[in-house]
């Protein structure tokens, strides 16, 4: 195993990508059973996510002071993801109505994914059955089919009793407390490969795919991509009036995570990367990162609404159709609970868009449409995310005055 300095990780990663994407060109076809390595990198974060989500949230949970502050901490978290995506979901509408991206494309292109077998059950999911769903009815079932959000449910629902009787929970927190140091260190030595993973991922995606991945729906992805900067400026802007700090060393000390995003397109890959640089480098209390990262990895999927209101407007502009005042609505609920309840749904984002779609009686076949370029806009969109969990915990860090300011501001 290729023994890789903390410093130095994010440097591998980047080098790891180019060289990936040299060999996906050179290679052609011949280069997807590398994307065999990418899987066996992501299979062995899938076999400790489950685990680690878990016990890193009771972490975090049994660590604060009180149920009080527990409460509070939870309360403006909430309030910070809903925010944060409303903004995302803003900027999506704003960005794609004016750049037009649909403008001139024919109708005809959804014309082959008419009748299609693909098509996302859109009557699956219904407004009450979301919120039913989020309640395991059975807990094994949820840690083995990896129902993220069921197994937050749980974990919190565990977490607040054991605050509540800490006299005589302590045994018990001590070993969660353990297991959750146990896994964090399962999942620092997995990143090692990282490097290793994102070349054979990268290679084969490039190979396989060629130029046609990032020339596909051209106008759509530059849509997204623009709204994603807007997004990733507005974070900024966050930091320094909601932190009163300056935003420069959060974007320099996140680079790290946001390749690794990038790269594989998994907010679970980047997970423990994403606590290691909160903890050590931006100050961010232990209780904060190993709470409200990966409560907000599952809650708080600011591309993933960008997305989402891009290609809803997208596909209004390609049909011709004009929004009313109450479709601009439908589509802020809409995407806002999408960015919110589609992490812990398999195929999340491209299901809550045919419910969006379906909300405002446009073409369903839109969604086999978008799914040409779903990978290209996952990647970027991850970015987003990722980035909007961090700046999100550090805002709560700082309003309970657990931010090291010093180890923040350092270089």
């Amino acid at each position: 195993m290729v023994k890789l300095s903390k410093g130095s990780q994010w440097q591998f990663v980047l080098i790891a990508m180019c060289l990936g994407i040299i060999v996906g060109f050179v290679l052609g076809p011949s280069a997807k059973p590398l994307g065999y390595v990418g899987s066996v990198f992501l299979n062995l974060i899938r076999m400790v996510t489950v685990p680690m989500i878990f016990f890193t949230i009771l972490y975090g949970i049994t660590s604060m002071d009180s149920s009080s502050s527990l409460y509070r901490v939870s309360f403006k978290a909430i309030i910070v993801f809903i925010t944060t995506s409303v903004i995302a979901v803003v900027i999506g509408i704003v960005v794609t109505q004016l750049l037009e991206p649909g403008v001139g494309l024919s109708r005809s292109l959804l014309e082959e994914f008419k009748g299609s077998t693909q098509l996302p059950k859109i009557n699956d999911i219904r407004g009450f059955d979301i919120i039913l769903s989020l309640i395991p009815g059975n807990i094994f079932e949820s840690l083995s089919n990896g129902h993220i959000l069921q197994i937050i449910v749980f974990a919190m629902f565990i977490g607040f009793i054991l605050n509540a009787n800490r006299d005589k929970s302590e045994l018990l927190i001590k070993i969660i407390h353990q297991s959750a140091l146990l896994f964090f260190e399962v999942i620092k030595i997995i990143m090692k490969l990282a490097p290793f993973g994102v070349f054979g991922y990268i290679s084969a995606m490039v190979g396989v795919d060629g130029i046609s991945v990032l020339v596909a729906l051209g106008k759509l992805v530059l849509a997204v991509f623009i709204g994603c900067l807007v997004q990733y400026m507005v974070f900024g802007i966050i930091i320094t009036f909601g932190a009163r700090l300056s935003p420069i060393p959060f974007y320099r000390k996140i680079l790290g995570p946001q390749l690794i995003a990038f790269a594989t397109s998994s907010s679970k890959a980047t997970l423990v990367p994403l606590m290691e640089v909160s903890e050590n480098k931006m100050g961010i209390s232990r209780e904060s990162s190993r709470f409200i990262l990966p409560l907000s990895a599952a809650l708080n999927m600011d591309g993933g609404a960008i997305y989402q209101a891009s290609a809803a407007v997208f596909f209004a502009q390609m049909m011709g159709v004009v929004f009313s005042p109450g479709d601009y609505i439908t589509i802020l609920l809409m995407c806002t609970l999408a960015s919110i309840g589609g992490a812990g749904i398999p195929g999340g984002v491209l299901l809550f868009l045919g419910m969006v779609l379906n909300a405002l009686n446009l073409p369903i076949e839109g969604v086999l449409l978008v799914a040409s370029v779903d990978r290209l806009l996952d990647m970027m969109t991850t970015v987003i995310n990722v980035t909007g969990c961090a700046s999100a915990t550090l805002l709560i860090d700082r309003s309970e005055n657990k931010l090291d300011v010093d180890r923040y501001k350092s270089t």
